[in-house]
């Protein structure tokens, strides 16, 4: 994603010390009788307890860091339908994967769970009765994990977007001292993501 050796080194160790941080914060947490990964697709498709059950069979890892990542990468619906055990087991996964993957060039790999993710950590952040429910098994050192994924992924997206500025300026013949008069001018597009942290997560930072 960035251009510069030196920032792209920083980068990555980012990435790599965000996942140490959700892999230490969530270790441990069991997934108990929550909703499973693959019981869950079935939700979203209507099913029946029998294949409800059936489903769930298939989800035998005892270990959130044990959920295969093809799972991950094809069930970018499955959060919406995930109870609050469910989502607290399976949500460090989803995040881990995010980061060890967004930056995959492949076209073929790329997979709508990376924005689901982001959303299901954002989406009515700023109601109360959404945020006890679907967070409230969360620790404090858990939702600070969370508040620094969601850190890391806004100024990814306002990085990528001075980025493609930059580029657009250079390609349409104006001098880099123009360019950077207007890239230092620049407000960043306002996101979602962003939203949620000053309404939600912001406390901790």
């Amino acid at each position: 994603m960035v251009s510069n050796p030196d920032k792209t080194i920083v980068y990555e160790k980012r990435k790599l010390a965000l996942i140490e941080e959700i892999t230490v914060a969530f270790d441990g947490v069991s997934r108990e009788d929550g909703v499973t990964l693959h019981e869950a697709t079935v939700i979203d498709d209507y099913g029946s307890p029998a294949e409800r059950a059936e489903a769930r069979a298939q989800d035998t890892e005892n270990k959130w860091q044990d959920v295969p990542e093809a799972d991950i990468r094809l069930t970018d619906a499955v959060l919406s339908f995930l109870d609050p055990k469910g989502f607290h087991y399976y949500i460090p996964a989803y995040m881990v994967w995010y980061l060890r993957n967004i930056d995959n060039e492949d076209p073929d790999y790329w997979s709508n769970t990376f924005d689901s993710v982001v959303f299901h950590l954002t989406y009515k952040t700023d109601e109360d009765d959404y945020v006890s429910s679907k967070f409230q098994l969360f620790t404090l050192a858990q939702s600070k994990a969370v508040a620094n994924f969601l850190l890391f992924d806004v100024e990814r997206e306002e990085a990528l977007e001075k980025q493609y500025l930059q580029a657009s300026l250079a390609n349409g013949g104006l001098s880099q001292a123009e360019i950077d008069r207007i890239l230092q001018a620049h407000e960043p597009q306002e996101i979602e993501t962003r939203q949620a942290l000053e309404t939600y997560w912001k406390q901790f930072v």
